[in-house]
């Protein structure tokens, strides 16, 4: 027989090149999740060798593989050449721990070389390994290090290959590429969720409410906030994204994430942030004390909440109607005017409402998916007329908190027309029963928020509440 028609094995990277995730990159944030107190573990981890490291991570926590994002037409062509009789090997940087699994996952390798605790399975060492277990051999990688062992290969396969690897391409030609188009700033815009910036409109309610917008300094000062917080709040979901991989990869919609589809990368990710999160800390320099402290606060219970709080049934949602909340308190320091229990009280009651609609919203996908609990929250089928109880409940206490709060506005000299204000009073009861409508009929997005800004109803709603209050301010 003809050896030389025989094609050579093919050995397949692992990271970028079969799946579009860097597994390392995936654990490391996975530990982390487990435990935060990890972070201060893995420098020493690392000092004993990058495989040490590997072993380490791999041993405590990993993904789940039959949710990894593939490159799948790449994947295409491994079947066809498995088919044809080829011999396919996984030959990766990654612990063994993992690539193990992923090749039992996959089901197209003879066999697995990857690395341990003692040996870094990359570059030229990887190399060296192929050339062991078979003298002819093809490679398919997606890094600069990977040329190393192109040098060695008879055949090789250039998958998405990254910015650095692609211009060698040039100059030293392989046998094939599979190129992926490479994320644009509309991706990127998405990650940071730009849209959710309308949350921070919050800032501006205490330059509202206690009637400071006739003074250009306040304005300025309020424009700040809103910028700091929008680059914070940006940079804490594309937080959330990582940490929450595998919930969003098994998710119906959440799984064409940027981060969980692995159109973008999670180092690019972890740049990103500490970009944004520095952009918001010197901004804030710029305004006052009290705002810096809130941007703090916000800043460690949205990581809270990102590593623990996310998991535990209504402690959930109760910090994610004090994130609402810590807008407003911000917003009173920002301008130093008195923050008003009736504010705080409306605020937290509201947004309690909101916050039990948006996990309302997700029992109601989760019931018609037939799944019986929520990935990475403590919620189940059943718990959905209770959270519903509990959110109308919290809506009317809301309504009340506003009733209350009008009648106290009869004492005070603020509105030359208070009566008008009862006005408000059957448009919110409207609104907030809208909501809760909408989400019994399974027609509210996830975010009622962002709902409530793209909703016809909602938003003539709130034209009619800001006019009548200037109207009852001026008259």
């Amino acid at each position: 027989m003809d050896t030389k028609k025989i094609a050579a094995p093919l050995f397949v990277d692992l990271d970028g090149t079969l799946i579009k995730t860097d597994l390392l990159h995936e654990g490391i944030l996975r530990v982390i999740k487990k435990s935060p107190l990890y972070i201060f573990l893995l420098p020493f981890w690392l000092l004993r060798g990058i495989a040490h490291l590997k072993q380490q991570v791999a041993s405590i926590a990993e993904p789940i593989f039959s949710i990894l994002p593939a490159n799948n037409e790449f994947i295409k062509f491994l079947q066809q050449q498995k088919l044809e009789g080829r011999r396919l090997y996984l030959a990766t940087a990654s612990n063994i721990i993992y690539a193990e699994k992923v090749a039992l996952h996959f089901n197209l390798f003879d066999g697995v070389i990857a690395s341990d605790s003692n040996t870094n399975l990359k570059g030229k060492v990887k190399g060296e390994r192929c050339k062991n277990i078979s003298d002819r051999f093809a490679y398919a990688g997606n890094d600069l290090s990977d040329f190393k062992i192109f040098n060695l290969a008879e055949e090789s396969y250039l998958v998405n290959p990254n910015k650095q690897a692609l211009k060698k391409s040039i100059n030293e030609p392989v046998t094939r590429i599979w190129l992926t188009p490479k994320p644009g700033v509309k991706v990127w815009l998405k990650a940071m969720r730009l849209h959710q910036w309308l949350k921070n409109i919050l800032i501006f309610v205490p330059l509202l409410t206690a009637h400071a917008y006739n003074s250009i300094e306040n304005i300025t000062f309020a424009l700040l906030g809103f910028l700091a917080f929008g680059l914070l709040a940006s940079g804490t979901y594309i937080v959330n994204d990582l940490l929450d991989l595998d919930s969003d990869r098994a998710h119906p919609t959440k799984n064409q994430r940027p981060f969980a589809s692995g159109v973008l990368q999670i180092k690019n990710g972890v740049f990103t942030i500490l970009g944004l999160f520095s952009a918001a800390l010197i901004i804030s320099y710029f305004t006052t004390i009290g705002f810096r402290l809130a941007l703090m606060c916000y800043l460690l219970l949205t990581l809270s909440y990102s590593l623990v709080l996310k998991q535990y049934v209504i402690i959930d949602v109760l910090t994610l109607a004090s994130l609402y909340t810590i807008r407003i308190i911000a917003g009173t320091f920002l301008l130093d005017v008195e923050l008003s229990f009736w504010l705080l009280a409306f605020s937290m009651f509201l947004f309690l409402s909101l916050a039990l609609v948006k996990r309302c919203t997700e029992i109601k996908m989760l019931i018609a998916n037939n799944l019986a609990s929520m990935n990475g929250r403590d919620y189940a089928q059943g718990d959905y007329i209770l959270m519903q109880t509990i959110g109308i409940t919290s809506a009317f206490l809301a309504v009340l908190v506003l009733a209350l709060f009008i009648q106290t506005t009869f004492e005070s000299n603020i509105y030359h027309s208070p009566m008008l204000l009862w006005l408000i009073f059957p448009a919110f009861i409207y609104w907030i029963c809208r909501i809760w409508l909408k989400t019994n009929r399974n027609e509210m997005t996830v975010d009622p928020i962002i709902f409530s800004v793209t909703d016809t109803g909602s938003l003539i709603t709130v034209f009619f509440i800001c006019t009548t209050t200037i109207i009852a301010r001026l008259l």
